[in-house]
């Protein structure tokens, strides 16, 4: 049985759009998408405060699966739960955005260096498109951008192994959540963006993968030293900086790590 809810709005605290939360177990993983997906997408703010007791009543549902979405939600660094068993969102600091990019730069470069000769002619055919989507996309909006140039970046690496593809994928949902914050507003690197993105595409398809390789770390090492510095000029991304060097090392012999 499923049943649609009216979140109730209580103040300070966000209000939530209608949700069908399903009976049994299925209601901890619908609470928790719902919930995850409001805060990477920016829609829950940083540092707003979740009460648990008040999400079950909204959707009819006993603390239980609240609890369970909340602890999948602390395990990912989304929310801190205090012991009242209230939560609030996690704040964006720099130092997590200079760690995901690291992460980011050093794992991207090897997947797509991993998936650049598994490519099929209809995988190449995907990225074609995706490229002339992301560009179309610039004058829709920051969120139509955004959700397309994700798509785009996780079809790079798509052949590097499920966990590995896992892996990047909670990465880069991660870094989106900064970048809708700091640079939703800002396209001026969208158009250089796209040409790097038409670029990579055009290497996969000619099988380069050192080329791809370096040129993906140096598109990715853009976007996070200009995030890095449009929250704080003065933050010195040495972590960043060292991944970006391992990476190109990498890329010089190969794709494979120094």
């Amino acid at each position: 049985m499923t049943r649609a809810v009216a979140p109730l709005p209580a103040p300070g605290e966000p209000v939530a759009r209608p949700l069908v939360v399903p009976g049994g177990r299925d209601a901890t993983d619908v609470i928790h998408a719902d919930l995850r997906g409001r805060i990477l997408s920016g829609d829950i703010a940083p540092g707003t405060g979740l009460s648990q007791a008040r999400i079950a009543k909204e959707c009819l549902v006993s603390r239980g699966p609240v609890r369970e979405a909340f602890r999948l939600l602390q395990r990912e660094g989304l929310i801190e739960v205090e012991v009242n068993q209230r939560a609030r969102v996690t704040d964006l600091s720099v130092e997590e955005a200079e760690h995901l990019y690291a992460l980011r730069v050093s794992n991207e470069t090897l997947a797509l260096g991993l998936s650049v000769s598994r490519f099929s002619p209809a995988d190449l055919d995907e990225l074609d498109r995706l490229v002339d989507e992301v560009a179309a996309a610039q004058d829709r909006g920051f969120d139509r951008w955004e959700a397309l140039h994700h798509r785009l970046h996780m079809r790079l690496v798509a052949h590097a192994g499920r966990r590995m593809l896992h892996s990047v994928t909670l990465w880069a949902e991660h870094t989106g959540r900064y970048r809708k914050v700091y640079v939703g507003r800002d396209g001026s690197g969208w158009t250089l963006g796209a040409r790097e993105h038409a670029e990579l595409a055009r290497l996969c398809r000619e099988r380069d993968a050192r080329a791809a390789a370096t040129l993906l770390a140096r598109h990715l090492s853009r976007a996070g030293l200009a995030l890095i510095a449009s929250m704080d000029p003065a933050h010195e991304p040495a972590l960043l900086r060292a991944a970006i060097r391992q990476a190109l090392a990498a890329a010089a012999q190969g794709g494979t790590p120094p």
